[in-house]
């Protein structure tokens, strides 16, 4: 979903974008803690199903190289 921005459940292509820093920040998906360090996750989720993708942001892609 986050490169074509389209379900792969029911293919449909209402998809809802939810930023590591957007205003569902109390969702406990929201970030990821390992050994101390904290990475933060965006949300991917389809409007017609509810299939739901998270990624780590790209720049803590990085963290985890050294982790």
């Amino acid at each position: 979903m986050k490169k074509n921005q389209c379900c792969p459940k029911c293919q449909s292509q209402n998809i809802l974008y939810v930023p590591a820093k957007g205003v569902f920040r109390r969702n406990a998906y929201q970030d990821i803690v390992v050994d101390d360090r904290k990475l933060k996750v965006e949300q991917y989720i389809c409007k017609k199903c509810g299939y739901v993708e998270a990624y780590v942001c790209d720049d803590d892609l990085k963290e985890m190289e050294e982790l």
